[in-house]
């Protein structure tokens, strides 16, 4: 259950977008996230995202495999950006 928040639903949503934005600008697909079930629960599972983070119900939230459903990126700690950090091998060429 999200914090309760003085911000309209609108502010909410807009809030929510920015969030998205920085989150897949900054994590690409496959990143290993730790994340709590019940907010301030603590870690309770462990796994890699599936695609990009989106806006829903004014929440930014992400697919995580093994779950039918979507996590909010506000229980979520990334613990390895997978794709992101990885160098390009000898020879590769890192197009642009």
């Amino acid at each position: 259950m999200p914090q309760p928040s003085n911000r309209t639903f609108e502010e909410q949503e807009l809030h929510a977008k920015a969030q998205c934005f920085d989150w897949n600008s900054d994590y690409p697909h496959g990143a290993l996230v730790s994340y709590e079930e019940l907010y301030g629960q603590g870690e309770t599972h462990r796994d890699e995202t599936r695609g990009k983070a989106w806006v829903m119900c004014g929440q930014a939230v992400i697919f995580v495999a093994g779950l039918s459903g979507a996590v909010s990126l506000d229980h979520c700690t990334v613990v390895a950006a997978l794709e992101a950090k990885q160098e390009p091998a000898a020879g590769e060429v890192d197009h642009v």
